[in-house]
């Protein structure tokens, strides 16, 4: 199962809604309930539910192969999930990198 579908089982109303176009996509199902969800800002709420949900599919997978769970599975999700809480505490207000990207792009005028 990929880990986009993993991420929004428990939303299937929120998804059909979203599919007849009355309401945007649903960022996370009954994964919204895991502590490192609950406890991260509204808008990293989304990005932290598709790290979890990514890992998530990985073990899935490891598990239906009888691998087992990996120690590096587990060290790469807390890496994941600190990256996302360092960015936590950058000022939402600042622009990203591309934001402006188009705006200081020169304009051509179109003689025909």
């Amino acid at each position: 199962m990929p880990s986009s579908r993993i991420q929004i089982i428990g939303a299937e109303k929120s998804l059909f809604k979203h599919l007849h176009g009355h309401a945007p996509s649903p960022k996370h199902g009954i994964i919204y309930r895991h502590p490192a969800v609950i406890g991260v800002p509204k808008r990293l709420r989304g990005k932290t539910a598709r790290a979890l949900a990514g890992k998530l599919a990985i073990a899935a997978r490891l598990d239906s192969c009888g691998a087992g769970l990996l120690p590096d599975l587990k060290a790469a999700l807390d890496r994941r999930l600190a990256e996302i809480g360092r960015s936590r505490r950058r000022d939402p207000s600042a622009k990203s990198w591309g934001s402006d990207l188009y705006s200081k792009a020169p304009s051509y005028d179109r003689k025909g």
